[in-house]
């Protein structure tokens, strides 16, 4: 096991001198160990390549060509991807060189196909750890479909409403089944891909990190799917996702049913909350959560692309990003603390917490210096290119913070990234102050989930030339509407 992840497994851990000449004795054991768990030689070689990067890169500027200074290397499986995680105690990023164009973090690792996700984590003191994850091969369940079993059940009549239906939590081994009744409500368009993959959702399932409820009809068939997707083990809140419902039996509250079951095992659990993120093309996804009791806390403008079909909805359009509406759901009792925000959100803050009955301190701390920070903050910096966005995790507040966001918001600019976040932990004193800071450099309200994190967190964004339509964002309360105005009036202060 690593780091105390029991979704890890790890397979190898080298220690090598920052030297370039054992570069290649490095990335040939990595490529050997990647091509051993199941990737193909292409795509070793193509992982091989942002290593190399990465090496050289921690030699050059962690070392200052330094070759008597060590690198660690570890190789592990995490779920159903292969993780390469580099790590040094050099000296951390410049971001001088970064934001100057001498520097160039993520130029390969945007590139299509090389890399699925990488994390960079400034750890102060610690040092540095980048983190490469490659997915591992798996049978794509829509390679074998039939067509026509999506369209039959999108034209198929609505089933009788007296029909039993039973809900009950998922078996790991029915991740086959989920895929198909993935297929047949949204054929090969559901924006989360990872669930047409029945090895990953399995893997994700025994891991703990995923658990789904379901609901099956009379048949036996699974007619609807709820997933709760733990970010890290042990994690306070869950995330809520993966809803799908059988076009046959829409109407019959479902999701509500599952929700609510997810929800009494998550209090059962001491999860203190559960989120989730519901697309804005409509407001029915919204409206299912809201009716079990859940409250808006954000919407995160152009989030995805415009790629999923819903019945109903036109699909001659051209697709525009989507929006996203962020709800939380209180599942057990959260403890009083003191949060720091800038003036601009403290009414706001105040609003959403008062809604979801969370009793939260809202303090300022703008305008008392950081004179009381270390000198150096962690920042984690994770890349989607799937989703070309970017979110920027503040771990730990410190005197650099700032320049750190401002460097990397000034590189993936450069690399077109569309969207860019910024989490910032408001139990931590200063994060008020760097969010006014933010706000200068463009970052707008995104959200705010409590004990998101390392206790509450809110997320701002920032779009990289991204247009926003309001008319194609609907809001599913009053409530939202009026968050919604409020978020857009936000954006237009800040970017004017």
């Amino acid at each position: 096991m690593s780091d105390g992840n029991q979704a890890e497994r790890r397979i190898a851990r080298l220690t090598v001198l920052a030297d370039p000449r054992f570069l290649p004795a490095l990335t040939d054991l990595v490529a050997d160990i990647a091509t051993t768990v199941g990737l193909d030689k292409e795509a070793a070689r193509k992982l091989d390549a942002v290593l190399d990067e990465i090496f050289r890169n921690v030699v050059e500027q962690g070392y200052k060509g330094d070759a008597s200074q060590s690198i660690d290397v570890i190789v592990s499986q995490r779920t159903h991807s292969l993780v390469v995680a580099v790590e040094d105690k050099g000296l951390p990023f410049d971001y001088r060189q970064l934001q100057e164009g001498q520097d160039s973090r993520f130029s390969s690792i945007l590139s299509a196909g090389y890399v699925d996700q990488v994390n960079f984590l400034n750890r102060g003191p610690n040092g540095n750890r980048v983190e490469l994850i490659r997915e591992l091969p798996a049978e794509d369940f829509r390679d074998k479909a039939d067509p026509k079993e999506h369209q039959a059940t999108v034209e198929a009549p609505e089933a009788h409403p007296d029909e039993a239906i039973a809900t009950r939590p998922m078996r790991p081994e029915e991740a086959a089944d989920l895929a198909r009744l993935v297929y047949r409500c949204y054929g090969y368009t559901y924006p989360s891909g990872f669930i047409y993959y029945p090895e990953k959702v399995e893997a994700q399932q025994r891991a703990g990190l995923m658990k789904s409820y379901v609901a099956c009809n009379q048949r036996g068939e699974l007619i609807g799917h709820l997933a709760m997707t733990f970010p890290r083990p042990g994690a306070k809140v869950v995330e809520s996702g993966q809803a799908v419902v059988d076009p046959r039996y829409r109407g019959h509250g479902l999701f509500q049913r599952m929700k609510l079951q997810a929800r009494d095992d998550a209090a059962a659990n001491q999860v203190v909350g559960i989120y989730s993120e519901a697309v804005t093309v409509h407001p029915y996804s919204q409206k299912g959560s809201l009716d079990v009791g859940a409250h808006e806390v954000g919407f995160l403008l152009g989030y995805t692309s415009g790629t999923v079909s819903f019945r109903n909805i036109s699909e001659s359009e051209k697709p525009r990003r989507q929006s996203v509406a962020f709800l939380y759901l209180t599942a057990f009792k959260h403890a009083p603390v003191t949060v720091f925000l800038p003036a601009p959100y403290r009414d706001l803050a105040q609003g959403i917490y008062e809604a979801a009955k969370i009793q939260r301190t809202v303090s300022s701390d703008q305008d008392k210096g950081q004179t009381g920070l270390p000198q150096s903050g962690h920042l984690t910096v994770s890349l989607r290119p799937d989703h070309n966005q970017a979110i920027l995790t503040v771990d730990a507040l410190g005197r650099d913070t700032l320049d750190s966001v401002r460097s990397h918001l000034h590189e993936l600019r450069l690399q077109r990234v569309d969207c860019i976040y910024v989490d910032l932990p408001l139990m931590q004193e200063g994060a008020g102050e760097l969010a006014a800071k933010l706000r200068e450099l463009g970052f707008f309200f995104g959200d705010l989930i409590p004990e998101f994190g390392q206790g509450d967190v809110l997320r701002l964004q920032y779009l990289n030339n991204v247009d926003i339509v309001p008319a194609d964002i609907h809001t599913a309360s009053e409530a939202g509407r009026k968050l919604l105005a409020t978020i857009l009036d936000d954006q237009a202060a800040v970017t004017n």
